[in-house]
């Protein structure tokens, strides 16, 4: 079974910020859909164990369009690029393991992840810029 926003039980909605989201990541996919949507919202918000789901819907859904079933395409190596590049304003997970290990001041990882997750995200997205130019 792939879990997708309908099996979130969280107290946001992810369908609705996922079509906030969804004009952004025109920017970075030719291919738009619901799931790339939703992945990236988990990703930007520190979710990975939900992003994970959505991700990998999200590729079956670029491999449908895929003319050669054993290559991947632009899309589908842009978005992945994208999804290990992690950009992440919040990241929940870290927040939660410092403060179970005893941290004095849990979320004080916020502005270091911030910088790191945001020049990953920038080197990638220049990147793949550059890769589609070439071709």
């Amino acid at each position: 079974m792939v879990w997708t926003h309908e099996h979130c039980s969280v107290s946001w909605n992810y369908y609705t910020t996922s079509k906030a989201v969804n004009p952004f990541s025109d920017f970075f996919i030719s291919k738009s859909e619901e799931y790339i949507s939703t992945n990236i919202v988990a990703n930007i918000l520190g979710l990975g164990w939900a992003a994970t789901p959505s991700g990998l819907k999200a590729m079956e859904e670029l491999q449908k369009d895929n003319p050669d079933k054993n290559t991947a395409t632009n899309e589908m190596c842009s978005f992945l690029i994208l999804n290990i590049s992690s950009l992440q304003l919040i990241p929940i997970n870290i927040i939660a393991y410092r403060s179970q290990y005893g941290s004095v001041n849990p979320s004080k990882i916020l502005i270091p992840g911030l910088i790191a997750t945001l020049g990953s995200t920038i080197v990638a997205v220049i990147y793949i810029k550059w890769k589609d130019r070439k071709r």
